[in-house]
């Protein structure tokens, strides 16, 4: 099962206790799926997790004893389940109360309707790609509302239009973690927070290897202009012409070409620092183009 799948599947089992949460999740699914008022309250979904949670849902809040019929068929490799009541007052009751001003008026019912619309036409990426969380929403005005929703609860949500259709989405990782927390999926929260921990770690070790053989490159780079001017010197004079400071660190270089600055400094009969050696060493290669020029010169005349 997906990622997305498991999401579903443990928000599907979250029991709202209070009657006002109850209708505030059966208007968040109602939405996301778009459900017919007209005659009949219908609810046709691909999703069995939704379909069961709506069902459930009507039954508890409005006990419903009669008139709410399930029907399930195959069509190809997908099964579609289509949920109706055929009851015009607990209808217009249902309708009434998914439409009330202050349905979600407090933090629970705004979980609630968040947890409903994911469940209807949600969707989250594996954490192992990327982090992206959206709902499909049956038209703009739903979108706004699932976006005003998330922002109350500090998400930063968005709307994008999809092939004519609205997405609420969000992408930062902290953000999602939230949106699970606030609909009721910890054990999904736990999962995605340990897949990230991972993710970052790896990242971290990526970035220092990267920067680690980033430094050995330069230094190997550095290692051999240092090699060539050295062995100009030598053979265009020889070593012996030097300061016996600038002989020991050119002897050191030749003899240990993949030692970094530091390393190299502590080599010497008395250790010296980093800027010390490189002091050294552009001495030496200032000498050896002392003597490129000169050599030039000579052979110009």
């Amino acid at each position: 099962m997906s990622f997305s799948g498991e999401v579903k599947r443990e928000l599907a089992t979250v029991e709202p206790q209070a009657r006002h949460c109850r209708i505030a999740e059966i208007a968040g699914l109602s939405g996301s799926l778009g459900i017919t008022w007209d005659g009949a309250f219908v609810f046709q979904t691909e999703n069995e997790q939704a379909a069961r949670k709506i069902f459930t849902l009507l039954q508890k809040t409005y006990n419903i004893e009669t008139g709410l019929s399930v029907s399930a068929r195959n069509g190809g490799q997908k099964q579609s389940f289509r949920i109706a009541l055929e009851d015009e007052k607990k209808i217009r009751d249902i309708q009434k109360a998914v439409r009330h001003p202050m349905l979600l008026a407090k933090d629970c019912c705004r979980r609630a309707f968040l947890r409903g619309a994911f469940i209807g036409s949600g969707s989250i990426s594996a954490p192992e790609k990327y982090y992206h969380l959206e709902v499909v929403c049956a038209d703009g005005g739903f979108a706004d509302q699932v976006c005003g929703v998330m922002r109350e609860m500090g998400l930063d949500g968005k709307i994008v239009l999809r092939k004519k259709t609205c997405v609420v989405y969000i992408k930062e990782a902290d953000q999602i973690v939230t949106m699970l927390g606030e609909m009721g999926a910890g054990y999904s929260l736990m999962n995605l927070e340990n897949v990230r921990i991972l993710r970052e770690m790896k990242g971290t070790i990526n970035r220092r290897v990267n920067c680690e053989t980033a430094n050995m490159n330069r230094t190997a780079v550095m290692s051999a202009r240092q090699i060539r001017d050295i062995m100009y010197i030598r053979d265009h004079g020889g070593l012996g012409q030097l300061k016996p400071r600038l002989r020991e660190v050119a002897e050191a270089r030749l003899m240990n070409p993949e030692a970094s600055l530091g390393e190299l400094g502590m080599l010497l009969a008395s250790p010296i620092g980093k800027s010390g050696v490189n002091h050294r060493l552009q001495k030496l290669s200032a000498i050896a183009e002392e003597l490129k020029q000169k050599e030039d010169s000579q052979g110009v005349s």
